[in-house]
């Protein structure tokens, strides 16, 4: 099976590091992605804001020591996934996240390519 997704787009925010419970590092970035079509000759943009969790141990260090700031463009392999959770009221919620924590997952910034994070030995 194959659950893979490739964006290129631009951050809506700085980048974040968060710690989790168990002292785990995950970077969080979000990411805008667009398309347009043209009705009557107008042009008509949509745009689809996608939350992109990176678990990477190389990547989530690269991001402590150079942050992406908010309007960097970027690119991101990785994989979908979808996730639930029960809110206060008993109500339950869906979203989309893309993961990047496998093999052949990147994060990579295209504003400064050469300040990309090396590949782990």
């Amino acid at each position: 099976m194959l659950n893979k997704v490739q964006l290129i787009g631009f951050t809506g925010a700085d980048s974040e590091i968060r710690t989790t419970p168990s002292g785990k590092k995950v970077a969080v970035v979000r990411v805008a992605t667009s398309r347009y079509t043209k009705k009557g000759g107008e042009r008509q943009d949509y745009t689809t804001w996608h939350q992109v969790e990176i678990w990477s141990p190389h990547t989530v260090k690269w991001l402590e020591g150079r942050p992406l700031a908010k309007g960097s463009k970027v690119y991101v392999e990785g994989e979908i996934r979808n996730e639930r959770y029960t809110d206060k009221d008993g109500q339950d919620h869906y979203f989309t996240k893309v993961t990047v924590a496998g093999p052949g997952h990147e994060l990579k910034s295209l504003d400064r390519p050469e300040a990309n994070p090396e590949e782990p030995d």
